[in-house]
């Protein structure tokens, strides 16, 4: 499948391994609009696709069929697209899916220099349940509908612009419902990765908050960053800056 695939190049490159970014549910390449061209700035070249039926990507005719065993097939292409053994930065939904290549749950895992877990869906069904830290109350017909209230008390800072949120809001996307149910059950083994791993997290996130971010971290016996007053959608935040500088410190270490 032809996948959206855009690249940003640096000035001058400072880093020997490109990065490839991988966004969550509902959101496509465009999410990655600030950070992209940060992390290029920075001297990496940055690639950043949008999953099947997401962004300016194609829906193929059974796209209400997919499950995260078709959206992770879509990572590995990516994988192999880029070439030179990138590093995956992977945020929400997208950290489930490199979790699942890493770890070989499906298949032949990939070869990657590292993986960044941005906000990651958890490793564990349990941490699906735990209480969410928002500070507005909403239902889950509100999110569904994507209705902006929803969206802002879910995903971003409470004092977002209104239209930065519409913008965003009206580029997010439904997921098929068997991928909403195979992502609940098709879990990560994270005894057996050998991949490099960071996982970062967001002080104020109000999906997947600081203990599931912990406790991922603490299972793949990695670092663990904290971006101070920042919500979900880390790469779309004023701290990304943050987030960004522990990339670089990643990268570096490798």
């Amino acid at each position: 499948m032809d996948l959206e695939h855009s690249i940003a190049h640096p000035a001058q490159r400072r880093y020997a391994r490109p990065l490839l970014l991988i966004h969550g549910a509902w959101h496509g390449a465009w999410c990655w609009e600030v950070a992209q061209p940060d992390l290029a700035a920075r001297g990496f070249e940055v690639h950043a696709i949008s999953l099947r039926g997401h962004g300016n990507s194609p829906s193929p005719a059974n796209f209400r069929r997919s499950t995260v065993v078709q959206y992770a097939s879509d990572v590995r292409a990516a994988i192999q697209a880029v070439g030179a053994r990138p590093i995956v930065v992977a945020h929400s939904l997208g950290g489930l899916l490199v979790q699942l290549l890493i770890t070989g749950v499906l298949g032949p895992v990939p070869d990657i220099a590292g993986a960044i877990m941005l906000c990651t869906s958890p490793v564990s069904l349990r941490d699906y349940f735990t209480p969410r830290q928002s500070e507005e109350p909403i239902s889950l017909s509100e999110m569904l509908r994507f209705e902006p209230k929803a969206m802002r008390a879910t995903l971003f800072r409470r004092d977002i612009s209104e239209a930065d949120l519409l913008r965003h809001v009206a580029r997010l996307v439904p997921e098929p419902p068997m991928m909403t149910m195979s992502s609940m059950f098709l879990r990560p083994r994270p005894a057996r990765c050998r991949t490099p791993m960071l996982v970062i997290g967001a002080e104020k996130d109000a999906v997947y908050g600081l203990p599931t971010q912990r406790s991922t971290a603490a299972a793949y016996r990695c670092g663990l960053v904290v971006v101070p007053e920042s919500a979900h959608n880390v790469m779309l935040d004023p701290a990304w800056p943050v987030a960004a500088e522990a990339i670089e410190r990643f990268a570096a270490s490798l």
